[in-house]
């Protein structure tokens, strides 16, 4: 069952300095236009918060959290305009999820 975002703060308070991850999925991603891209499906869309750390695997320690915008490969452009959404920009680069 999804848990809505306001979850997070209970969540951070529950893990304390521990690193931890929590990922929403969703039905699908908006529609990008300036990019080319129309809506887009269930399948690669999800995002996940590496709370303390700077990979998902919990391995690179951080004094702050990581955002993962995960899109299907053919869409790799929603990423950077989901973060502009918001003010943001992406940091990293284009990692191919594993078969």
């Amino acid at each position: 069952m999804g848990r809505p975002p306001e979850t997070v703060g209970p969540f951070l308070d529950a893990v304390g300095d521990s690193p931890a991850t929590v990922r929403w999925d969703f039905m699908g991603w908006p529609e990008a236009p300036e990019v080319g891209l129309g809506v887009g499906g269930a399948r690669g869309a999800f995002v996940t918060l590496a709370v303390r750390a700077r990979d998902l695997d919990l391995a690179e320690p951080a004094s702050d959290h990581t955002v993962f915008v995960h899109v299907k490969q053919v869409e790799a452009e929603r990423a950077p305009w989901l973060a502009a959404q918001v003010g943001l920009r992406v940091i990293g680069e284009l990692v191919e999820a594993p078969y």
